[in-house]
């Protein structure tokens, strides 16, 4: 199972998890977010995170200045649009960078607009995020009812929204097909990343370190 971590905001939390046993570390370059971080602040994070990792920039219909500037002065590998965003924004990246990895999160409405918008993005995207819908794309903290996941086939993507390790527990005792998990909040203690709750999510779906 793939493992993400999202939702970095500080060097000290970074520091906790850069040598953990997961995929990806994220980093949310969106104003109206609570876990925003500016382009320097990312640029120092993408410094001392191993290559190992893949570093994940979340991005809501990201205008392309924001896109130049994130490709030419962080260390990003991976870029996750979280907004409404066009082939066109998907396509202009692919033009920058080609070496990037490009995410596409959708929110999980219902059953037949989340294969609609899957269908729409799967061939210009290597991976999808599915996450609580909400109006400030993601980031509440809450969940929504997996099962609508369960007819998505042949698709890599992780679940996000609300996961913990319970949930985790919850969802792997159902018969999906996903290939790992986007976490924020559930790693998360008085708002700081916490070393125990990364650990116990890790050893969960990973095994023993």
């Amino acid at each position: 199972m793939k493992i993400k971590f999202c939702g970095f905001r500080t060097l000290e939390d970074v520091e906790k998890a850069k040598a953990l046993n997961i995929d990806a570390m994220g980093f949310i370059h969106f104003t109206e977010s609570k876990r925003f971080v500016d382009i320097q602040t990312i640029k120092q994070f993408t410094d001392i995170i191993p290559n190992d990792k893949e570093k994940v920039i979340i991005l809501v219909n990201p205008e392309r200045a924001t896109i130049d500037s994130i490709i030419n002065h962080t260390g990003i590998t991976t870029i996750q649009l979280h907004g409404n965003e066009p082939i066109s924004t998907v396509q202009y990246i692919r033009q920058q960078n080609s070496n990037l990895k490009i995410i596409k999160a959708l929110p999980a409405v219902n059953q037949q607009t989340l294969l609609t918008s899957i269908d729409y993005y799967k061939h210009s995207v290597d991976q999808f995020i599915i996450d609580t819908p909400s109006q400030s794309y993601g980031g509440t903290g809450k969940t929504y009812d997996w099962k609508i996941l369960d007819t998505i086939h042949d698709v890599d993507y992780l679940i996000a929204g609300g996961i913990n390790y319970e949930n985790i527990q919850k969802i792997e005792n159902l018969s999906l097909h996903h290939t790992g998990y986007d976490i924020a909040s559930g790693i998360e203690t008085n708002h700081k990343k916490d070393l125990n709750k990364m650990l116990e999510i890790i050893k969960l779906l990973k095994g023993a370190q």
